[in-house]
């Protein structure tokens, strides 16, 4: 018999909850505006009740329950912190991974959404056949998530991966984090955006806009996407000489605008790595697009049960 799970994407903006199997096929899936402003009190039984009109729609058993969260998560103990974009919840988290079990009476596990996207693009996106793996979205902020020797890193205290505030530029901008010279502060969607218009930029303030421009020849947008390539590089250069990877898989940002971060990335790697890392060293856009947040949540509970150890259900 086919085991399914249901998987909850929550995110500061929109929400979602999607009945799929193990092997990635989505059956359903409902979505709703996440009510963020309103603290943990609203969003858990918002997330719960998204949870239950899937499971109603999808009309099968569910196995089990993986959470990808887009906030600060420990995933040992299934906790939720507050957020810049979530805010209103207690100091200690929310147990939302225990909250979703006892609602549903079956397993649950959780993990933040860089970590969860890393494992979807790792069993089904770009990282398949990999072994040591790191997935990098670059968006409105830049997190990763790291693969090693075929698992997923969280570090001492589930912090681990976060590249984006990795220093490079000693004493450069201050990041929203309060440090100085975070890669986030150069090469995220925003401050690609900041640096544009400080450089003469006068069009729509957004990242696809400064994209558009540049391509269009656009000197100041071209500038910006030249210093967020270098920086990206600086951070690649960094993690590929700590944990000589596989592959890279780059999301979101790096994706849409490949033509032109690619180069300054790849002269900033070439200039600051070992050639003997960069041998067999591949450099990829994530392969999962729309898919990947709904596959992440499946992968979450993949991750802590897996298949083999749900033979039978």
């Amino acid at each position: 018999m086919n085991a399914y799970i249901l998987g909850i994407d929550m995110g500061g903006t929109k929400s979602a909850a999607i009945v799929g199997s193990m092997t990635g096929e989505i059956i359903t899936r409902v979505s709703g505006v996440t009510p963020a402003q309103e603290g943990s009190d609203a969003i858990v039984p918002f997330l719960i009740n998204l949870g239950r009109q899937a499971k109603a729609q999808a009309r099968v058993e569910l196995t089990g329950i993986g959470i990808s969260a887009g906030a600060p998560a420990e995933a040992r103990r299934g906790l939720v912190f507050e957020a810049p974009n979530l805010p209103g919840w207690p100091p200690d988290g929310i147990p939302l991974a225990t909250i979703f079990a006892e609602a549903f009476g079956i397993p649950a596990a959780l993990e933040n959404d860089a970590d969860a996207t890393a494992l979807a693009e790792w069993h089904f996106g770009a990282g398949q056949g990999t072994k040591t793996m790191a997935f990098l979205t670059v968006g409105t902020g830049i997190g990763a998530g790291l693969i090693l020797d075929g698992k997923l890193h969280r570090g001492a205290t589930g912090a681990g991966g976060e590249i984006g505030h990795i220093a490079v530029e000693p004493e450069g901008r201050r990041c929203k984090c309060g440090l100085t010279g975070c890669l986030e502060a150069y090469s995220s969607g925003p401050s690609l955006t900041r640096i544009a218009i400080e450089n003469g930029f006068t069009g729509e303030a957004t990242g696809p806009a400064v994209v558009a421009a540049a391509r269009a020849g656009d000197t100041a947008a071209l500038a910006a996407l030249e210093t967020a390539g270098t920086m990206l590089g600086r951070g690649l250069a960094t993690l590929c000489m700590l944990l000589n990877p596989e592959r890279i898989v780059l999301g979101t940002l790096a994706v849409h605008a490949a033509d032109l971060l690619m180069p300054p990335l790849q002269r900033e790697i070439t200039a600051r790595t070992w050639s003997r890392l960069r041998e067999n060293l591949q450099i990829v856009p994530a392969a999962l697009g729309d898919r990947a947040q709904d596959l992440a949540a499946l992968c979450v509970y993949l991750q802590r049960f897996p298949p083999q150890e749900n033979a039978g259900t």
